[in-house]
């Protein structure tokens, strides 16, 4: 036999390759094995979106922390939809946090029979559509589509765009919401007192509307009703959080007696009150001299911060030095809008004795803060050289009955007051972080420390590429025609090459 006819390998060398092959093959398998059942049982997460969409605040962790019934959850969505995917996402990234997070999608479009189920298990009307539904020991709550994004409606207003933008994706807040909702039996009860020219918390007004905070209260698993104590009853047992919302008209005796009985009451009074601005409104309510009781002074006064005005007529303002107090101190780093607010101070006068309320400031104006006295009808106020320029405190907490760091449970009485009112409609609750503040307010008052954590709504980026006629069809022809010729025209030559 001839040298160039002998084989290249021999049988054995055949073999051993093959050998050498197969034990290499299955050791690569059952690293990957090996590593697989490690990393499902030791595994690390990473966002690398720049929007940080799937990073979950510590409050979200908090709540899902304390869930341990099954939540089920139910994407009843239309896949096309761009808010389907955001929501899916996040709601990938609720499941990696708690495994008792269970997540069903249905397309209502492609899968007519699971719908169907859905819509007779919740009793859906036939437009009932495009919501997340969230479910825990049959106790249901619906996350519809218009409520998951914020839009930028300016440019369609002003005419120079049809084109309506989302800007922030309100997901996590309303997510974390629902969770907290269906895992907790009984919700918390405000009632908001009216019969005094009050906020409306039904109304959509911009001004004197105040449903945008009672969306505030619903997020916060907290019902609410209406409450007018001018007849025969007294604030009701149920209730867990008074608010008194910008009244305008005095609070006759009676009522006023029955709100002091309700604070001094056994298992400790809860109470929110937002001014009615002075200048727009130089009437007495009651509540001043009540609140002194408490060792709250009301001003009667405008305030005025040179250094914090938004606007040319000097009537609002931003600020942002903040006190110590549990409330404020996730809102450190941020501003409150106010409008012509009034003056909310610790009351000096009063005793230092081991019972008397504790009332501390909670936001303040810039040094530049002025209080101003010669308020005249018509809305007119006079800077006068009595005036002093100074830090001027705008909101305080009271508590009274509890221990100094100590969780305030039953026979402690929790109070905020605010010298405004209007940084709170529905005009300006989306301003700066107010809609922060009012959360934060709620849930310490109902003695909810461990959610004193905000969840703002995560921004929305637009990519947009502007280009020409021309650019467009350079850009088709590029795309269409110069990248798979160039990898034919690669083919052809190594095609050739291997020819030679």
């Amino acid at each position: 036999m001839t040298s160039e006819s002998r084989p290249s390998f021999s049988v054995a060398r055949k073999w051993s390759l093959s050998l050498n092959l197969a034990v290499l093959l299955l050791t690569v398998l059952a690293l990957l094995v090996m590593v697989n059942y490690l990393a499902a049982r030791h595994f690390g997460r990473w966002s690398w979106s720049a929007n940080a969409q799937a990073e979950l605040s510590p409050l979200s962790l908090r709540v899902l922390a304390g869930v341990t019934n099954p939540v089920k959850v139910t994407l009843y969505f239309d896949k096309r939809d761009p808010l389907f995917d955001m929501s899916r996402d996040l709601l990938k990234v609720y499941r990696y946090a708690n495994d008792q997070i269970l997540v069903q999608i249905i397309d209502y479009n492609t899968e007519p029979g699971a719908a169907e189920v859905v819509k007779a298990r919740h009793k859906l009307g036939q437009t009932d559509r495009d919501m997340i539904i969230f479910e825990c020991l049959g106790r249901p709550k619906f996350v519809f589509r218009g409520e998951l994004s914020d839009l930028d409606i300016q440019s369609l207003v002003t005419g120079q765009s049809a084109e309506v933008r989302r800007t922030h994706f309100r997901g996590e807040m309303l997510f974390t919401s629902a969770i907290l909702t269906v895992i907790n039996p009984r919700p918390s009860k405000a009632y908001f007192l009216v019969g005094h020219d009050e906020h409306d918390p039904e109304s959509d007004d911009g001004v004197m509307g105040y449903s945008r905070f009672a969306g505030v209260l619903r997020e916060n698993n907290v019902q609410f009703d209406k409450l007018n104590l001018a007849g025969p009853g007294e604030v009701p047992a149920d209730c867990n959080l008074l608010i008194i919302a910008g009244a305008r008209s005095p609070l006759p005796p009676e009522v006023l007696e029955k709100i002091d009985r309700y604070l001094k009451q056994g298992r400790g009074g809860r109470m929110l009150v937002l001014f009615f601005s002075y200048a727009a409104w130089p009437r007495l309510t009651g509540l001043e001299a009540a609140l002194a009781n408490w060792g709250v002074a009301v001003g009667r006064n405008v305030v005025r911060d040179d250094k914090g005005y938004v606007s040319p007529n000097k009537e609002d303002m931003v600020v942002a030095t903040f006190g110590t107090h549990p409330l404020i101190k996730p809102i450190y780093g941020y501003q409150l809008y106010f409008v012509l607010p009034r003056s909310i101070e610790k009351d000096l006068r009063g005793g230092a004795s081991a019972d008397a309320p504790q009332v501390v400031p909670l936001v303040y104006t810039s040094g530049a803060g002025c209080r101003i006295t010669d308020v005249r009808p018509g809305g007119h106020f006079n800077p006068g050289p009595s005036d002093e320029v100074t830090n001027v405190s705008l909101a305080v907490a009271v508590e009274k009955g509890a221990l100094t760091n100590v969780l305030a449970e039953r026979g402690t009485t929790r109070l905020v007051v605010a010298g405004d009112s209007l940084f709170l409609n529905n005009n300006n609750i989306d301003r700066e972080a107010n809609y922060q503040f009012a959360s934060h307010a709620i849930n310490w008052l109902l003695a909810r420390n461990e959610l004193l954590v905000g969840v703002p709504p995560k921004p929305i980026t637009d990519y947009k590429l502007t280009m020409t006629a021309a650019q467009l069809t350079t850009a088709r022809w590029v795309l269409m025609g110069a990248f798979p010729g160039s990898a034919l025209l690669l083919g052809a030559l190594v095609w050739l090459r291997r020819r030679r």
